[in-house]
Parts: C-alpha cells; structure tokens; sequence
C-alpha cells in the first residue's frame, strides 16, 4: 500500500523542519552568540591566536599567550571570534600576585644558623618566572646583624637585592652605609643592626626564574653573628610574587 500525496507531503515538510532546525543550531547567524572551550595551538603576531583550528582576536588583557593554554572563545551573530583570555590552571595564575604576610614577631637568639621564617614562604610552579618585592622589619644588636638567604627549588636562577643599613665592616670598607648590590637568589647577604629597639627595614626586589622542578621558594634568616641579644622579624613584614610567566 502507498502513502498519499498529503502522508508524503507531510514527512517531507517534517524533515524539512528537521534539517532546518539542525542547520539553526550550527549557524551563529540563527542561535546568536556562542562560546567555548579551546586549546591554543598558534600565537600570531597580529594579536590573534588559533585555538582547535579557530583564528580569534584576544584581549589586551590576555597577557603572555602560550601553545597549550586552555582558553575562552566567544562567537558573535555574525561568526566572529573573539579570545577573552586563559583559564585558571591553579591558585598560581601568570599575571596574578601572591603575598605572604608576618601574622606575628619571629624572633632568633644566639643562632647564626638560617632556619625558613615561618611565615614568608610560596609554592612556585615549573618553568615559571615571578618578579619578587617586599619589606621586612628588623631590630638586631649591632654585634648580631641578620643574615637573609632563600630556599629555592632545584635548577632555579635569578637575582635578587635588598636595599638595608649595611653591617659597620662592610660599610667602612665600601664607602657605603647602604646595600645595594645585586646577589644571586640563591645567595646570602647580611645587613647591619643598630640595637634591640631601634627598627630598620630593608626593601627587597629580584627575579626568580623557576627550572623544570616546582618546589618551595622561602625567606631563611638567621643572626649573622651568633648574639645573646634576639634578632626579631616583625610582624606585617611581607613578601610579594608577580608571576610573568
């Protein structure tokens, strides 16, 4: 038995209706704006990167474009793209500021070996690169001082300098009063102490260049003469990570 003219007439206009609805739902022109989730595969120098094989224009704030980031693609009505930026991998985004804050006195006696503050520490992540900032208050005896250092994790380069009253010796013999010499991330450096009361501060910037190991990277200290008479960190002292890349 055969379908009549109208059965036939109706299933075609069915998947008419059918293949029109499909059509819709692909075309940015019919279902408006889109986005998505897309893996960057190219960065170019015009300000657009390819993402799952679509060319995108991103945002000046998506800073440091990289093959392999996991990004957001928006789709306008007419089928432009447009990049707003990396997704969050972590707590530790490039472009994003960690601090570490003192909550409370650190204070060492009749010790000049380095110990990690307890409080002025990160995670940093593989092949990273953060630029460094702080400022500490200090009081230490002037036979005392206070040695500064850092754990780093393995492979790690970098530079870092501390802007602090210089200890007597180093100053006599500089013609200075003041550190200002730039120092390997992994090396010490030693400021002066002008007595238990008298607060002094050293300003801290650097560069740290993580290899291919994440790890911890911390302030250590210790007296630089082993005193009677405590070497103390002070409270709201702080340490700032910009990571760049």
């Amino acid at each position: 038995m055969t379908k009549s003219s109208h059965a036939t007439q109706r299933d075609l206009a069915r998947a008419l209706r059918q293949q029109a609805k499909r059509t819709g739902e692909r075309s940015p022109s019919v279902r408006g704006a889109d986005w998505r989730l897309a893996t960057v595969t190219t960065v170019n120098a015009d300000g657009t990167i390819v993402a799952d094989d679509i060319t995108a224009r991103r945002l000046e704030s998506y800073l440091l474009p990289a093959v392999g980031d996991v990004v957001v693609l928006d789709q306008n009505s007419m089928g432009n793209w447009l990049c707003r930026g990396r997704m969050a991998t972590g707590s530790d985004p490039i472009g994003g500021f960690r601090v570490a804050r003192k909550t409370g006195d650190t204070a060492r006696t009749s010790t000049a070996t380095q110990a990690a503050d307890p409080h002025l520490s990160f995670a940093v992540q593989a092949n990273a690169v953060y630029l460094l900032d702080g400022w500490l208050k200090y009081d230490a005896d002037a036979a005392g001082d206070i040695t500064l250092d850092w754990t780093i994790p393995t492979g790690a380069l970098g530079e870092w300098t501390g802007s602090g009253a210089s200890i007597d010796t180093a100053g006599a013999a500089n013609g200075y009063s003041v550190q200002l010499a730039a120092t390997d991330i992994d090396a010490a450096r030693s400021f002066g102490g002008a007595g238990a009361g008298a607060n002094l501060t050293i300003d801290i910037k650097g560069t740290l260049r993580v290899a291919a190991t994440a790890g911890t990277y911390a302030l250590t200290w210790a007296q630089r003469v082993s005193n009677g008479t405590a070497t103390t960190v002070y409270t709201d002292s702080w340490l700032r990570l910009h990571r760049v890349q």
